[in-house]
């Protein structure tokens, strides 16, 4: 009995520790702001490159509490950023996947909806920056069916937005995208 309490307590252990191993430190928040502040009054990709290496990569950030002015900052201007990603800025782009290690509650909801909407305007660029952070997407639904007008109660408009999304995925044939290409598709399809 005491021998499968000791295998028990060990396991439990193991699986806390490798749960707090997974989960990145906060980012720099002071060195954040600067570079934010810095890409919002002019926005380039030498700065986007600088937020992009300053967050972590293919995890969230679960320790946000000292960086809530910077990402309230970051949220109220997301236009300067949203701007440059449906001009097809790849940096831009890569910032905006990279920017849902430290996105909660609104500032998540206005990501996704900026980023669904990359569907329309560069499907390719889209599929290659989900499938390189495919692990912050537990499931896709969320991003793929924010929709920057509220269409929830516009059903019509709701179902012109997938159809526009679903024709613009299925435009890329690069055989590296097509397995999530088809699991985009598939999802729209149900929403």
């Amino acid at each position: 009995m005491m021998r499968r309490m000791a295998v028990i307590g060990a396991w439990l252990l193991l699986a806390t520790a490798a749960g707090l191993a997974q989960t990145p430190p906060a980012p720099d928040w002071k060195a954040l702001e600067d570079n934010w502040n810095a890409y919002y009054a002019e926005p380039n990709e030498e700065v986007a490159q600088k937020l992009i290496a300053l967050l972590p990569d293919g995890a969230k950030v679960m320790d946000i509490k000292d960086g809530f002015t910077v990402l309230n900052s970051i949220n109220d201007h997301l236009g300067v950023l949203e701007g440059e990603i449906y001009s097809g800025n790849p940096a831009a782009v890569k910032l905006g996947f990279r920017l849902f290690t430290i996105a909660y509650g609104g500032f998540e909801v206005n990501l996704n909806k900026i980023m669904g909407n990359l569907i329309a305007f560069n499907p390719r660029i889209f599929l290659e920056e989900l499938g390189a952070n495919r692990d912050l997407f537990p499931n896709l639904e969320t991003l793929l069916g924010s929709f920057l007008r509220d269409t929830a109660s516009d059903a019509v408009a709701r179902d012109l937005e997938k159809k526009l999304r679903i024709k613009s995925l299925e435009s890329v044939e690069e055989k590296s995208l097509k397995s999530l290409r088809s699991e985009c598709i598939k999802i729209l399809k149900k929403l």
